[in-house]
């Protein structure tokens, strides 16, 4: 057992190193030893490729304004771990990370002495999230899908509506080749007759959730059928304004402070969800706090402006999907920068065509750098897979912005993305510099 908060993290961290464990059966076992506390609050379940933090953050901002308690787990985090744990925006206290995680811990010990084996780190942070939920009450929690769907450990949920954002390639190794393997795991959240919204899918991997939907005899609510998005237009200071049309509620010149046309899609499919959620359990909202709460969602690491002199810009894009629509949305909104990239990613992922699309920028530098983390490339590799020179490569990616951020004109940007995990370091290192205190 843990005497202290800072004992109870070394422990869960250290289950960091076992890989994931596929399958829901270990999860099922703690839920039943913890009491079933996945059916003791209402929820809604969001799993997709990319968008799904946005999603819990629209939705956070739209019931919060609303007036209504909000739970989310989320991963990975950002800042802290606490952050993957809270109720309306406030991170779980320390102290109840301490006592779930003694709680947890028994179970741990019991478990790991049948043929089911230990617990990973994800299978030891939701079963305390249920646990914490359990006691905690809340009129929603929005919960979010570590890996997948069909096989992940938050799969034990009983939720109230399922949320699937968007389907591109991403984990091929573990979700499968094709569009259509990756959403039938996604797919997997959608349970018997629980209403599911669906975000902008290829047409593949709507076939599958329509599918799935069928013989779930699940309600299916997908973007540009059922609810859509017209008018939109870049708003002031970078935000995005645009129109939305539902039978649940069609609402004009909605504004959100989250960049780029994949925002303005997850927003909608947010809203969707919220009017749906609001809907089955008679909750009062108005378009006042839509408007409110839209405008209020903040996301950190989503085209997050952490500085405007010199020029900073960051963003988690850890993947080819969520590349491709960064890179657009830079040469929407900045066609007037001069753009300097600091990419720094995982060695699993498609490098190759991550440096193509950053290139496609006009004008763009890109140089590259590594950071302390199991699965990062190095610095090599990324020269190797990207055709980036030497001379355009960093050892320390804290060297590599110091000498970025001073090389910065008036004209120019540096964007630093890569992986959501290097992005958390940044941020930290960024915003703890009292150069960027008026960021």
């Amino acid at each position: 057992m843990f005497a202290t908060y800072e004992e109870a993290m070394e422990w869960i961290h250290t289950r960091k190193g076992m890989g994931p464990k596929p399958g829901i059966v270990r999860m099922e076992w703690l839920m039943e030893r913890l009491g079933h506390p996945e059916r003791k609050f209402r929820s809604i379940h969001i799993a997709g490729t990319n968008g799904k933090g946005s999603n819990v953050a629209y939705l956070r901002s739209l019931f919060m304004a609303a007036g209504y308690s909000v739970g989310t787990f989320t991963s990975p985090h950002i800042v802290s771990f606490n952050e993957r744990i809270g109720i309306n925006g406030e991170n779980i206290p320390d102290e109840d990370v301490l006592e779930q995680a003694n709680l947890l811990y028994a179970l741990y010990e019991e478990i790991s002495q049948t043929d089911m084996g230990p617990l990973t780190e994800f299978e030891v942070v939701t079963a305390m999230m249920f646990s914490y939920f359990g006691s905690h009450p809340c009129d929603v929690v929005l919960l979010e899908v570590g890996l997948g769907g069909l096989y992940d450990s938050t799969n034990v949920a009983e939720p109230d509506l399922s949320l699937i954002t968007t389907i591109g390639k991403d984990h091929s190794n573990i979700l499968g080749d094709s569009i259509g393997e990756i959403a039938y795991q996604k797919a997997g959240i959608i349970k018997q007759g629980t209403p599911v919204v669906v975000g902008r899918l290829p047409e593949e991997a709507l076939a599958v959730m329509r599918d799935t939907a069928e013989k779930m005899a699940a309600p299916l609510y997908a973007f540009g059928r059922d609810f859509s998005v017209s008018n939109w237009q870049g708003g002031s200071a970078y935000h995005e304004v645009f129109d939305f049309s539902s039978p649940l509620g069609s609402y004009e010149n909605l504004e959100i402070a989250l960049m780029g046309g994949h925002q303005v899609d997850n927003a909608a499919t947010a809203l969707q969800a919220f009017l749906l959620f609001c809907q089955k359990y008679a909750l009062a909202y108005s378009e006042a706090t839509i408007k409110t709460g839209f405008l209020g969602t903040v996301w950190p690491v989503r085209m997050e402006i952490v500085s405007q002199a010199p020029f900073v810009m960051l963003d988690g894009a850890h993947n080819i999907p969520a590349m491709e629509v960064l890179t657009e949305a830079i040469k929407q909104k900045f066609p007037d920068k001069e753009i300097t990239v600091l990419l720094a990613a995982l060695a699993d992922k498609d490098l190759e065509e991550m440096g193509r699309l950053i290139k496609s920028i006009p004008g763009s530098k890109l140089y590259v750098t590594s950071f302390d983390f199991p699965r990062a490339a190095s610095v090599t590799e990324l020269c190797e897979r990207i055709g980036a020179p030497e001379s355009a490569a960093y050892g320390d990616w804290r060297v590599a912005i110091d000498d970025l951020k001073a090389q910065q004109s008036d004209r120019g940007m540096l964007l630093i993305t890569g992986s959501l995990y290097f992005l958390s370091e940044v941020r930290h290192y960024l915003l703890n510099d009292k150069e960027f205190s008026d960021a």
